[in-house]
């Protein structure tokens, strides 16, 4: 209920009003977590991405953004929202506090960006046009293409892993550098490990998270590692290749010691949640102690 349009349609429609006969916004398409339905209660947020047929210029940027300032105004939650801008990433994020956090960032792109050969000559009239920065269009095209394949490759129970490892991602120092999009994948891989098939196999949510701490905890991620191929690309592109030595050894650390919590059925620590009544008899605890990778941020 923070968008103040019930449809994506009703956005680009009062824009193209204002231009007449000529095209100026061809759609609008939520991406990210939120059409996923992998979005964290402590932490909602929301993409919509604007298509314009041509590129976007500056100016188109300045009418969307009063656009919508003016259809907040009319909006009875249009006193408890702020706006902000960031040109440099052609985005808008509409943000509310109450009743809890909420925010939308409106990003503007168009296809032109990824059909044009870039050449010295392209780059010279964009700038005389204004024209929004092309790495930050072609981040929202990319995004686009990883929701698409999102939709197509992930079941409920799958979704159910990500959430935990996002959590983990969010608690855990060693897991905060993996990305969403290199996170999915792994899941997605660690569910078809039994051969390739159109629907993953039926593997339980504690079966797939143990596959993804056993793929960590082989050195998956130490030298000599073939990376993780991104699937949404033409060319080979490796998505965990930003990681350094350090970040790859924190984490294969951390998915021993949790893999170790998992056999000792002590999972409950790995969600970082009290311990069940059930369990009045645990089984005895690995020796070995927590390294410092597992810790959660703010504790000792």
């Amino acid at each position: 209920t923070l968008f103040p349009y019930t449809r994506s349609s009703d956005l680009s429609s009062g824009i193209n009003a204002e231009y007449g006969d000529h095209l100026v916004i061809k759609s609008c398409m939520r991406i990210g977590d939120l059409p996923k339905h992998s979005i964290l209660k402590s932490n909602i947020e929301g993409i919509i991405a604007v298509f314009f047929v041509e590129k976007p210029t500056v100016a188109m940027f300045e009418k969307l953004l009063m656009k919508l300032k003016l259809k907040f105004a009319e909006s009875e939650e249009g006193l408890d929202v702020a706006f902000a801008n960031n040109i440099q990433e052609a985005a808008i994020f509409i943000k509310r506090s109450e009743p809890f956090p909420v925010e939308v960032k409106v990003q503007l792109t168009s296809t032109v960006f990824r059909d044009e050969d870039v050449s010295k000559e392209t780059m010279k009239s964009d700038k005389a046009a204004k024209v929004l920065d092309r790495t930050a269009c072609l981040n929202v095209l990319a995004l686009l293409r990883q929701t698409k394949w999102f939709e197509s490759r992930m079941s409920v129970s799958l979704i159910v892993v990500l959430q935990l490892l996002k959590d983990l991602n969010k608690r855990i120092p060693a897991w905060s550098p993996l990305s969403t999009w290199s996170l999915e994948l792994i899941v997605e891989r660690c569910a078809r490990t039994k051969g390739y098939s159109s629907q993953p196999p039926q593997f339980s949510p504690a079966e797939v998270i143990r596959r993804v701490f056993e793929l960590f905890a082989s050195g998956f991620l130490l030298l000599n590692s073939p990376g993780l191929n991104d699937p949404c690309e033409k060319e080979p592109v490796d998505v965990l290749g930003y990681l350094s030595a350090q970040e790859r050894e924190d984490l294969t650390a951390s998915a021993q010691y949790a893999l170790r919590l998992m056999v000792y059925n002590q999972l409950y620590k790995i969600l970082g949640v009290a311990q069940p009544p059930s369990l009045k008899r645990p089984l005895q605890a690995p020796r070995s102690s927590c390294p410092e990778s597992f810790k959660q941020k703010g504790k000792s």
